[in-house]
């Protein structure tokens, strides 16, 4: 269990919009490792250091950093590029599309932020693989609960389990949270591969793709899913999702047809290269979305994958 012993604090300056900077590192709503409030953003994190917890509170100029147990200090010292201190977003032009240019003035501008972790990113988005967001994000939380443990600080959160905890199981016991063999055993060799696949936080992007998919089962949406968080390169494109390709032609272009691969996407992005991660979290940022036009997919009974 984790103790929480050390409590750190700094203040870091703030030249942008805080909350679509750090919304890759807690996505989804009711999630145990993180809490959201309007002007604040709390995270358990496993980081190299140990278990910690890293808090910021934002006003219009600045961000309270605070941090707390035994990777309080790697947190803090972290913490700058969390708020995108490597990112510079001047030479983002969003004028080419006229749409684009008037979310930026809405919304932007934004740092994109790096984590500087890998294990907890890549965790979550296997348990993602090939399921509906309320499929994945319902897992996660019964696994969190519980096979995480009580993280440091104040906020009443709950670590992911760690990568000790997920090798030492059997692909059957993930069953138990709706997670079948296929996903089950790419998390186990992961959690396996923990250590050295760290090492992807301070690689390039190409560099850490290639590190992630040497493990069996994490292919370009996994890998591409977990560096946008991990790594914070503007220019990363998640690859081969469900519905990120529809929502960009449909913003770029206002067709809603269901797009069946990443082409029509690519080269609707390609001319604000280096900055195609920065446009596809602006549209997030505004909450663009095409009109759903069928029921929701459902996936089959785990007892028949």
């Amino acid at each position: 269990m984790s103790t929480g012993f050390r409590h750190e604090t700094r203040t870091i300056a703030l030249d942008g919009r805080c909350r679509p900077t750090l919304t890759p590192f807690g996505v989804f709503p009711r999630n145990p490792t993180h809490r959201w409030a309007p002007r604040s953003f709390a995270n358990a994190v496993w980081t190299p250091a140990g278990p910690g917890t890293v808090a910021f509170t934002w006003t219009s100029g600045s961000v309270d950093v605070e941090a707390w147990g035994e990777g309080a200090t790697w947190l803090l010292d972290a913490a700058p590029r969390w708020l995108g201190s490597h990112d510079d977003p001047s030479g983002f032009d969003p004028t080419p599309n006229a749409r684009l240019a008037d979310l930026w003035r809405q919304h932007g501008p934004f740092r994109l932020g790096a984590s500087g972790v890998v294990w907890q990113h890549l965790l979550f988005t296997i348990v993602g693989q090939r399921v509906t967001t309320q499929e994945a994000v319902r897992a996660w939380r019964e696994m969190v609960t519980e096979w995480g443990e009580p993280a440091p600080g104040p906020f009443g959160l709950t670590l992911a389990p760690s990568p000790e905890t997920v090798a030492s199981r059997s692909y059957v016991d993930f069953h138990h949270f709706g997670i079948e063999r296929s996903r089950a055993t790419t998390m186990i060799a992961a959690a396996r591969s923990a250590h050295r696949l760290e090492r992807a936080a301070s690689m390039d992007s190409d560099a850490a793709l290639r590190h992630l998919m040497h493990v069996p089962g994490i292919g370009p949406w996994t890998a591409t899913s977990t560096l946008t968080a991990s790594i914070g390169d503007p220019d990363i494109v998640v690859e081969r999702d469900y519905g990120l390709p529809t929502m960009v032609v449909w913003a770029f272009t206002g067709d809603a047809t269901r797009q069946l691969d990443d082409t029509r996407m690519f080269e609707l992005l390609e001319p604000f290269r280096p900055h195609r991660q920065r446009v596809v979290r602006l549209l997030f940022a505004a909450g663009v979305s095409p009109p759903r036009r069928a029921p929701r997919a459902r996936n089959p009974r785990i007892a028949w994958l």
